[in-house]
């Protein structure tokens, strides 16, 4: 009976102890997540006052004050830089340790160690793990703590600033372990510089990964001569970020094909992409950044403004996830006093304002990622061929560690000339290609631009802070209490030639790398411009006369124009117009695509209830409000319009991995084009489709799609049936690991991709700012989040309902530790 009694509480200790399988989901350890002691129990999150007690900490040379005030934003004041990031770094790991853990493991590729072989997604945990080795993101991380290296003083800041996270992960029991650690099984790591590096890296993988190569092959392959009238690279109706008609005083430093090999007749790009040594299609399981990563900033002279103040206003369009991307923070020392917003994980403030100057940032999206095909030599694909010379690949091992496996799993990945082949010895004709991508090659977010900005006092500091980054690309708009107002699409631009990495490349040979980069003067960029503002939101940086060639298939063509549009009307502006403005739900797509679908729709063709629809439609002011119902109607008529146009593509055997046209391009053919031949569907063979037949089926298409979705809405809410935008969009919030409860759903917003509101089901506005600048700069700000990373927190999801309102909170800039506010709730003392 002992031996019976001894063997059943060993097994039921191992079993509570270890994370259980269950139908494809991995239940959390149980006997220590319901622990009296060290459980989920200890995650309920007190008043923070009770939290909060003076602070003896190793790290602090002299005294430093943080203030809380009401939404748990921490004021920092130091007396030098060291101890303002040292504290940065113990604020950011007290509030979003997992956050930050979790995001250097995604770009280390060590998922697999803290959630086990696991689906996510269409990929599972080791496939991402290996993607990412493959792509070679842990080393350029190594390599850019190197080059941070070399800047001795700075790189000190950004060891204070882990030490300063490591000083509160030191001080944790297992009681104090986010929630995360609890369900996971596995316990926090200390910070370090590496760790910097790899959430820059994360930073990089979401802004600077414009990867259409091989979907772009495939169009080619696929459409033929068609292909440039199908996908021309530049809209003639758009409004670029440098407004269209600026003169350039310089020539492109790009050289001819021949002028940089030495020889003659070297094929031209096109060429080289059907050459009969290339694949003509291929496939691939690379995920890509969602098409919709953006932003919107503008900023305003005093001219314009009804308060004869500069106004500057921003929001970054991210995925919305919980904890949020953002933690709001105030640092104060003798030389800087900034407001804004930090990335947990990477010192200083990344988007904010100080005493003089306000900046926010915009996706540039040129594209900085190409792919080459590798001749190799050998069977075992250890040497290539570049310039006609044999060159060996770099073999590097890597260990990738799975949860519950005792070994690791080795992964060869083999580095050429070009960078890291990517897909090797698996099912896709993606083999044999080398990945080149500028993170990779060019050091990030550097503590000398951050510090930079930071500090800025004027648009020369501005301009020698923006310098200092490279990756990724970013449109930084900028104001200054002086009057100044500036943009910049700064960072490093690839020189190319025409089409150069639109497609896939040769890579044996090195005329088809890039020439070096832009020189920075000659990058896109304009200052105190006559209309009276600067503005940006994903468009092309420039017109066509611009003499560098880049090159992306996702540039923007609406949110710009509507935005541009509205500040050359508008005058005596105030910060209210402001609100109104980043709140916009108004849809230029449903503008210019409505009434081209309503003119090529065969309305005697129509029931009684579809005319009805239809009216509804045409009394329709295009605003994508989220109590309306037809924003719901407009979409889906154009989703089955497109997907009915592009049946060439949509029913192609590779289909999921060929490039598809641009919104824009198709309304074109609505509305100048409606013989075109690819409105003929290619499952008839009795006739010839033209607009009006595709448009027609679209209609009733959409009525049975609304129909549909009218009944899983009434299943949804049966408290509140009626079919809106909003409830067809279901707008999420989801937890940043998926977990199941942590998230926030059915969120009630309107706004849609291609209006300045740019919300969609789980992307959109990560952080709203306007800033006023005057003596002392006023802001209004809001972010779609909270400040904890606790899901036992109030402040896990705080301010979620007020963004989804369009409403902001008055940020509380501090300048004494002294001042008095109704809304400052705790003063907490630090001391060695």
């Amino acid at each position: 009976y002992f031996a019976l009694s001894a063997l059943a509480t060993f097994l039921l200790v191992r079993t509570l102890n270890a994370p259980l399988a269950l139908k494809g989901k991995t239940l959390p350890a149980l006997g220590m997540f319901f622990s009296p002691f060290e459980g989920f129990w200890h995650n309920a999150e007190a008043v923070k006052a009770q939290n909060l007690a003076a602070l003896q900490l190793p790290g602090v040379s002299k005294p430093v004050k943080v203030i809380y005030d009401d939404r748990d934003v921490p004021h920092i004041f130091a007396e030098n830089m060291t101890d303002a990031l040292y504290m940065q770094g113990y604020i950011h790991s007290q509030n979003r340790l997992w956050e930050m853990d979790f995001l250097s493991h995604v770009s280390a590729g060590r998922l697999s160690e803290i959630l086990g072989d696991q689906k996510i997604g269409k990929s599972n945990t080791i496939e991402v793990d290996k993607r990412m080795r493959r792509m070679g993101v842990s080393h350029a991380a190594e390599r850019l703590v190197e080059y941070w290296q070399k800047d001795k003083a700075n790189f000190e800041l950004l060891e204070a600033y882990c030490n300063g996270a490591n000083a509160y992960i030191s001080s944790l029991q297992t009681k104090d372990y986010p929630v995360e650690y609890k369900i996971l099984g596995v316990k926090p790591e200390l910070f370090s510089p590496l760790k910097i590096a790899l959430v820059s890296k994360y930073l990089s993988l979401d802004l600077a990964r414009t990867d259409n190569d091989f979907a772009a092959t495939n169009a080619k392959t696929l459409l033929g001569g068609d292909f440039d009238a199908i996908f021309p690279e530049y809209f003639k109706d758009q409004s670029p970020v440098v407004p269209s008609g600026t003169p350039w005083n310089f020539k492109s430093q790009s050289n001819e094909w021949s002028a940089v090999s030495g020889k003659k007749n070297i094929p031209q790009p096109s060429a080289l992409i059907t050459n009969n040594a290339l694949p003509l299609t291929y496939n691939t399981s690379l995920p890509v950044p969602d098409e919709n990563n953006g932003s919107n900033n503008w900023a305003i002279a005093a001219s314009k403004t009804k308060n004869k103040k500069p106004i500057l206003c921003g929001d970054p369009h991210l995925s919305l996830r919980l904890p949020s991307v953002w933690f709001e923070q105030q640092i104060i020392t003798p030389d800087m006093n900034t407001y804004g917003v930090t990335l947990p994980g990477i010192p200083m403030v990344l988007i904010g304002f100080n005493n003089n100057c306000a900046w926010t940032m915009t996706n540039v999206g040129h594209d900085v990622a190409d792919w080459y095909k590798i001749a190799w030599i050998d069977a075992q694909k250890t040497q290539y061929t570049l310039d006609g010379m044999t060159k060996s690949v770099q073999l590097v091992q890597e260990k990738i560690y799975i949860k519950g496996h005792e070994q690791p799993l080795i992964d060869t990945v083999r580095y050429t000339f070009w960078g890291p082949v990517v897909y090797f010895g698996d099912s896709t004709t993606n083999n044999d290609l080398a990945y080149k991508w500028l993170a990779n090659e060019k050091p990030e977010i550097d503590l000398t631009f951050l510090a930079g900005l930071n500090k800025s006092k004027n648009y020369e500091d501005y301009r020698k802070a923006l310098a200092n980054m490279n990756v990724p690309a970013q449109n930084i708009a900028f104001a200054c209490n002086n009057g100044d107002i500036a943009l910049m699409c700064n960072g490093a631009m690839p020189i190319k030639r025409k089409e150069q990495g639109r497609f896939v490349q040769d890579g044996s040979l090195s005329a088809n790398n890039w020439q070096g980069f832009v020189p920075r003067d000659q990058i896109p960029q304009y200052k105190n411009p006559a209309r009276g503002f600067v503005s940006s939101a994903n468009q092309h940086s420039t017109d066509p006369s611009y003499p560098y060639y880049y090159n992306s298939e996702g540039f923007e063509t609406f949110r710009g124009r509507i935005i541009n549009d509205t500040l050359s009307k508008m005058k005596d502006i105030t910060v209210d117009d402001m609100k109104g403005l980043q709140n916009d739900n108004f849809s230029l797509l449903a503008k210019e695509a409505l009434p081209a679908l309503i003119k090529n729709l065969d309305e005697k063709s129509l029931s009684a209830a579809e005319q009805g629809i239809l009216a509804q439609l045409k009394n329709w002011n295009y605003y994508m409000d989220g109590d309306k119902v037809e924003p719901a109607y407009f979409m889906s008529w154009f989703e089955a319009a497109y997907a009915g146009t592009w049946d060439e593509i949509s029913k192609s055997k590779n289909a999921d991995y060929t490039l598809n046209p641009t919104q824009w391009r198709t309304v074109n053919m609505l509305r100048e084009e409606p013989t075109n031949k690819y409105f003929d569907v290619v499952a008839t063979t009795d006739k010839i489709e033209t607009a009006k037949d595709v448009v027609t089926a679209a209609f009733h298409a959409m009525m049975a799609d609304m129909a549909k979705k009218t009944a899983e809405i009434a299943t949804a809410y049966p408290k509140s049936p009626t079919v809106n935008w909003s409830k067809v969009k279901d707008t999420e919030i989801p937890h940043i690991a998926n977990i199941p409860g942590f998230g926030r759903s059915h969120i009630d917003v309107g706004g849609q991709a291609k209006s300045v509101n740019a919300i969609k089901k789980n992307h959109g506005p990560s952080w709203r700012m306007i800033v006023e600048l005057d003596t002392v700069p006023h802001a209004w700000v809001v972010y779609p989040g909270g400040q904890s990373g606790n899901p036992g927190s109030k402040n896990f999801d705080a301010f979620v309902d007020t963004w989804a309102k369009g409403q902001y909170y008055e940020a509380i800039y501090m300048r004494s530790p002294a001042e008095t506010n109704k809304r400052i709730v705790l003063t907490q003392n630090i001391t060695k």
